[in-house]
Order: C-alpha cells, then structure tokens, then sequence
C-alpha cells in the first residue's frame, strides 16, 4: 500500500504485519497513489505524484525500473 510519505509498505495479508517499503522519491501531496503486483507477484509497481512509475522486485525490494510518465504531475491509478 502506498504509505504517502516516501514510497509504498508492503505487509502480510493474513496479520498486516509489515515485511518492506519500496523508496521512491518523497511525496509532493498527500494523496493515496495505486500499487499493484505484476509478473506472477514478483514485482511491486507503483504511482506517484511526480510523473514517475516505479517497478520494484518485490523479494529485494530492489529498484528495477523507474518509467517516466511525464515531467511532473499524479501517476494515481496503475495496471498491469
């Protein structure tokens, strides 16, 4: 789920119990963006407030692709 400050926190779905966040850069407005899963769960793809789209592996956690969107601007809704 996108945490509105500075990238999105991942967490079990049975308890909520917290596992990682993917860092993207920090939020400009407080407004929920849409992470979604892709490529079977192995990704976590994710919105933001500043043109971009970011894939992250979800595993790692590790950055695997930064998409620009536009030069600035709400990347809210994502789908894969």
């Amino acid at each position: 789920m996108d945490n509105v400050s500075d990238g999105f926190d991942l967490h079990q779905l049975d308890n909520a119990a917290y596992i990682r966040t993917f860092l993207t850069r920090g939020a400009n407005k407080t407004v929920p963006k849409q992470a979604v899963f892709g490529e079977d769960t192995r990704v976590v793809i994710g919105g933001s407030d500043h043109g971009k789209i970011y894939v992250f592996d979800r595993r790692t956690g590790k950055e695997l692709q930064v998409l620009n969107h536009g030069d600035a601007g709400l990347v809210q809704t994502v789908t894969v």
